[in-house]
């Protein structure tokens, strides 16, 4: 049966190393029979930036990363949320939703994990 789980991360990848261990996770699921979301608010995108590896656990999020886009997996970005950050020119599909599109996502969703 297919799940529909929203992975929702708001915490500073530079702070903490949840959003990395969130980024694992969610592959995880993605790699079983699951539709997962993948959302990013407040300072997450830096996830998606050209200096991740210079996050908590950054050399890890480096292993994971390319694999969403081998599975072509978008992310969802809080708007406004990236503005200091370029990521128009990343590998990865990026979905810019608002706050009210986020509280659909996780209303729609069977689980949802929230780092």
């Amino acid at each position: 049966m297919i799940h529909p789980i929203v992975v929702l991360i708001k915490r500073d990848p530079s702070e903490n190393h949840q959003p990395v261990e969130a980024i694992r996770i969610a592959l995880g699921l993605i790699s079983g029979e699951h539709r997962v979301q993948v959302v990013l608010m407040n300072r997450a995108p830096l996830l998606l930036g050209e200096d991740s590896e210079e996050l908590a656990d950054g050399e890890l999020l480096q292993k994971y990363l390319p694999s969403f886009a081998d599975l072509d997996q978008t992310f969802f970005v809080e708007e406004g949320a990236w503005k200091d950050l370029d990521l128009e020119s990343a590998d990865y599909r990026i979905e810019p939703v608002s706050f009210r599109r986020i509280a659909e996502l996780i209303r729609e969703a069977d689980r949802t994990l929230i780092f």
